[in-house]
């Protein structure tokens, strides 16, 4: 059992300590960019700001901590990647400006002149990193969405540590937005974009190096766990189960509609 202690929380703050989510697997971290990357643990990735932690990869993203709010009535954007605003911020090294790195949907933002605290803001997209990297993103709870909590790369790899391509989680994100987040087995349509987490993108011939859209299939969790003999054996772990049940518990009105023959 892991314990939640409110005085350690409180203590390792002031220390700067990355601040974890002790309710999941899911490591969420809020952390000094500037020291980060001064320590060579950051890394632009096509996808977003990486950060590196004992030879394991988070993908997020970076955005100013202390803005002036009130002073130009605007909350700052995030950033996913190198763009032209970040590249001159660090070769000039204006590191006097407090960006944050961040993997969460939320953040809490502090005024850099009045010193007041505004808590849980949903960050909206920087025009040019969405100029550089094409997609459906258009804030933090966006970006958010398209974590898989699994989402851990060994670091210098051309392949994560389940076999699938580096790129992977963007060629998923892509194939399902493409099929407008629809199951192709039994048809139940996601529009909740946080949800969007529900849908897998499956190879047909179980090769997971072969990308191309002729051998990927979008399911729903239930589909998916219900494709072949291995697949019922890899769904019947504990994470797994609990992903199919927490699907079924919020999509059941909607599968018994459509008769979802797993149901």
């Amino acid at each position: 059992m892991i314990y939640k202690f409110s005085k350690l929380e409180k203590r390792m703050d002031s220390w700067d300590f990355p601040k974890i989510d002790y309710q999941s697997g899911y490591k969420l971290i809020r952390t000094d960019f500037e020291k980060e990357y001064k320590a060579g643990n950051i890394r632009f990735g096509d996808d977003g700001v990486y950060l590196e932690r004992d030879g394991i990869e988070y993908r997020g993203y970076m955005f100013i901590k202390e803005p002036y709010i009130e002073r130009f009535d605007s909350y700052p954007k995030f950033h996913l990647t190198r763009c032209k605003t970040i590249d001159e911020f660090i070769k000039k090294g204006k590191f006097k400006i407090r960006y944050e790195w961040s993997n969460s949907n939320i953040n809490d933002l502090i005024d850099k002149t009045t010193r007041k605290v505004y808590k849980d803001e949903v960050l909206n997209y920087c025009w040019n990193c969405k100029k550089e990297i094409l997609d459906d993103i258009e804030d933090t709870e966006d970006f958010h969405s398209t974590l898989n909590t699994d989402e851990i790369k060994k670091t210098s790899t051309e392949v994560d540590i389940f076999g699938y391509d580096k790129n992977w989680q963007k060629i998923s994100r892509l194939y399902r937005k493409k099929v407008n987040y629809t199951c192709e087995q039994c048809g139940i349509k996601i529009t909740n974009r946080y949800d969007y987490r529900f849908l897998h993108t499956h190879h047909k011939n179980g090769n997971k190096d072969v990308n191309v859209e002729s051998n990927l299939k979008c399911l729903c969790p239930l589909c998916h766990s219900q494709v072949d003999q291995i697949h019922k054996k890899n769904f019947n772990k504990n994470r797994m189960k609990k992903d199919v049940q927490s699907f079924i518990n919020k999509y059941q009105d909607e599968l018994i509609k459509i008769n979802n023959p797993y149901l």
